[in-house]
């Protein structure tokens, strides 16, 4: 895989865009873990992170420095869209 942060941002965007999905057109979330609601986003989150190290590990800097910014961006999304204090 080519070593380019535009390809580290698509890449680190799948995991919480499968998120959301998952949260909003399935039953799946309402079932299982209703009562936190932020879980499966902080799920995806860590299947950034375990990315991120494998990508550093592999010399593949600007690819995890990519995923580390779609990263950060989802999370920022995600406390403005559901107006979490910090």
């Amino acid at each position: 895989m080519k070593n380019n942060l535009g390809i580290g941002i698509l890449l680190g965007a799948i995991a919480p865009m499968i998120a959301y999905l998952v949260s909003t057109y399935t039953t799946l979330f309402e079932k299982t873990i209703s009562e936190k609601p932020m879980l499966i986003y902080a799920i995806a989150v860590f299947i950034n992170l375990l990315v991120i190290r494998f990508l550093f590990k592999g010399e593949k800097g600007a690819l995890a420095k990519g995923v580390l910014v779609a990263t950060f961006i989802a999370t920022i999304l995600y406390i403005l869209t559901h107006k979490l204090s910090i």
